[in-house]
């Protein structure tokens, strides 16, 4: 597990296999949470404030990096651990509790 606060409103932490070689599912959280989605356009401008990144390997998660949601880590190891093939990606993130402003 590893973390950092990179000024007074931005911070991340990340647990697992945190590699920018694996394939990553983002999932961000709009101002407006009717509008959160999996964004798979990594050109699209919109602001995010907060978020979280899973690294996967063989569609299993084997790392999690949240951005601006703290504390969540315990949950992060259970999903690493699960060793599940995900395919819910928006009902994985629930359990993170994007929309609340940490």
């Amino acid at each position: 597990m590893f973390w950092s606060d990179l000024g007074p409103h931005v911070g991340y932490e990340a647990i697992g296999l945190v590699d920018s070689t694996l394939p990553t599912v983002g999932i961000w959280a709009h101002k407006d949470k009717s509008q959160s989605e999996i964004n798979t356009d990594p050109t699209e401008k919109e602001k995010y404030e907060q978020g979280i990144v899973f690294y996967m390997d063989q569609n299993k998660v084997v790392g999690v990096l949240t951005w601006n949601i703290f504390g969540k880590i315990p949950i992060a190891r259970q999903v690493i651990a699960s060793g599940e093939e995900q395919q819910d990606f928006g009902l994985l993130a629930k359990q993170f509790d994007i929309h609340t402003k940490h």
